[in-house]
């Protein structure tokens, strides 16, 4: 089956991305017992569909690997191996898990032929019962399954297979009760802790670029949202619950406040499916390479260092601004350049980081508190 070896760039580039900022409690992600319990569920839930049960007759069981390595694979005989540095990225997020094993599970379809002929028809009877026309020319193109050429020499095919993966996992997903917007959080999740390549070396690499894998999700969601609405009027009662909230920040702009005191960092962005969930933006200090601390408990995170939390109210729409306001008395600060870490944050999902080089004026407070 195809593997996925991409490496870390750094550790603390993880931890910075994937761990929920200040004064948010997460499960931690070195704990065995609950990624075999998520990944469980979520394996279990994806079998137990009428299209999970056109998959090979395997003996499907996870593996979790005690490695760094970000990694995930199938043995082609029902064994799921996950590795530690992947689970790390998963977090806690039951739809996340889902997303990443259907993939796993989607390259089994590809390698049966009998296994196509009964996911593909089952996918139409799907979608056709939903209420959805297959033979719609904005739909039939994505009920075909094909298996696609790869190998050492072919690397344009194993793109293909991986891409045709992504497909049928997110049709595994959507009749399971899995949001497709889950499929676009995994893909952001491993782009921003792994990176893409540029679209100018794409022929070199044997999987899609994650930047070309969302697009592909998002050009699927509105089909395969279909069969999720049919089956889960009320998204948040089904098995992966509400979908996850997706955004980007867009701007930061940076001004000192009218007569002193502070600098206020204006922060634009864009999210979507916020509903019901707790919305903030969140930012910290680095200077010479490490996070500012401070003295004063009202700008201290748990570890001693800076940071300021601006908590919005439920928003109005998918786009939408705050301002997080750093008073000069909090640190001392006078003359420095810094670079501030600003994050977006809902509920425990650390949707983005932005990092915005920030001056402090000469002349703004100086302290010892730090």
């Amino acid at each position: 089956m195809k593997k996925m070896r991409c490496r870390l760039r750094t550790l603390a580039l993880l931890v910075i991305l994937v761990a929920p900022p200040a004064r948010v409690a997460a499960r931690p992600p070195e704990d065995p017992a609950s990624d075999y319990a998520l990944a469980e569920k979520a394996l279990r839930t994806l079998l137990d569909t009428p299209l999970g049960r056109t998959l090979p007759r395997l003996r499907w069981k996870i593996a979790i690997l005690d490695t760094r390595e970000t990694n995930a694979y199938s043995n082609g005989q029902g064994t799921i191996s996950l590795t530690r540095g992947l689970a790390f990225i998963l977090g806690n997020h039951l739809g996340v898990w889902a997303a990443a094993i259907a993939h796993e599970m989607g390259h089994a379809v590809t390698h049966s032929p009998e296994a196509e002929t009964a996911f593909e028809a089952e996918v139409r009877r799907a979608y056709v019962a939903a209420g959805g026309n297959p033979d719609d020319p904005q739909a039939a193109w994505a009920f075909q399954v094909q298996s696609a050429p790869g190998g050492l020499l072919n690397l344009s095919g194993e793109r293909r297979t991986e891409s045709e993966a992504d497909r049928l996992g997110l049709f595994l997903m959507a009749e399971a009760g899995f949001h497709p917007d889950f499929g676009v959080a995994l893909d952001r999740l491993m782009r921003s802790a792994l990176g893409d390549q540029t679209k100018y070396s794409v022929f070199l690499l044997n999987h899609p670029l994650w930047s070309s894998r969302e697009e592909e999700t998002l050009r699927l969601k509105k089909i395969a949202l279909v069969i999720v609405s049919w089956r889960w009027p009320d998204v948040s009662l089904s098995p992966g619950g509400a979908a996850p909230p997706i955004g980007k920040i867009q701007s930061v702009t940076v001004a000192e406040e009218p007569g002193g005191g502070a600098l206020n960092l204006q922060v634009a962005f864009d999210l979507r499916n916020s509903a019901r969930r707790q919305v903030r933006v969140a930012a910290a200090l680095i200077g010479h390479h490490r996070k500012l601390r401070t003295s004063i408990p009202a700008y201290q995170a748990p570890d001693g260092t800076f940071a300021l939390n601006s908590m919005l109210p439920a928003l109005g729409g998918d786009s939408a601004a705050t301002t997080v306001r750093i008073p000069y008395d909090a640190l001392s600060l006078g003359g420095q350049k810094l670079t501030a870490e600003i994050f977006l944050v809902a509920d425990d999902w650390t949707i983005d980081l932005w990092l915005q080089p920030v001056q402090f004026p000469v002349g703004s407070p100086s302290d010892t508190r730090h």
